[in-house]
């Protein structure tokens, strides 16, 4: 098994992605888009993390563009791809569904799960950092396996791509990382912070859907 993690900004790396994978002795490797890097090579599964730029955005960030190409190919090929945010949204995209901008959410946020394989045994309803101002229609073909209550789609499945709207990689040190971003109000960098004490649980439910992903 061998990973290619997709990194479209510096501070948002794989988190709790990459600490499973270095439980379980998977080997993967980074590639950083913004600094000009793009997978080559064979491997079994992808991780594309997220980022502020738009799926819709081919002509601004060429690598948009790659990515979604390099998505469609994965499907055709039966490898999995795991979308997170942005990743999710150009999951959606790819397939020529809309990504558009929607509801702002910045923190904490609950969403619940719908019945599918990888999301059965997981609670009903789950609390997860959000950091999105876009959200996405669900391919042809795709099932639902989250929802919201403002924002509904949350993630979906199609084939062997999963993707995620939310970030339940998110760790410590990554969620304090990005409360001090400029970029958010008082009440999202407060609503951050307030759910530190929450992580653990968070993480722990992500590594029953990654092991499901990978097929552990």
């Amino acid at each position: 098994m061998k990973v290619a993690i997709i990194q479209h900004v510096k501070h948002e790396p794989a988190g709790s992605i990459e600490t499973f994978l270095q439980k379980n002795s998977m080997g993967y490797e980074y590639f950083r888009v913004y600094e000009g890097e793009f997978p080559q090579g064979n491997f079994t599964h992808y991780v594309i993390m997220g980022g502020p730029m738009g799926a819709y955005e081919d002509d601004v960030y060429p690598f948009i563009r790659e990515e979604k190409e390099l998505i469609r190919n994965a499907y055709k090929e039966g490898k999995g791809v795991l979308g997170i945010c942005l990743g999710a949204q150009l999951i959606a995209s790819s397939f020529g569904k809309a990504v558009y901008p929607f509801r702002r959410e910045v923190g904490w946020f609950e969403i619940e799960r719908l019945e599918d394989e990888l999301t059965n045994g997981l609670p009903s309803k789950l609390k997860v950092v959000q950091w999105h101002n876009d959200t996405f229609d669900i391919p042809e073909g795709a099932k639902l396996l989250f929802r919201g209550d403002e924002v509904l789609n949350q993630g979906f499945r199609l084939g062997k791509l999963v993707a995620l709207q939310f970030h339940m990689e998110v760790t410590e040190e990554l969620l304090k990382l990005w409360a001090k971003d400029e970029g958010i109000s008082e009440d999202e960098r407060q609503n951050l912070l307030s759910g530190i004490g929450s992580i653990e649980e968070m993480n722990t439910q992500f590594e029953i859907l990654l092991e499901r992903f990978f097929r552990v």
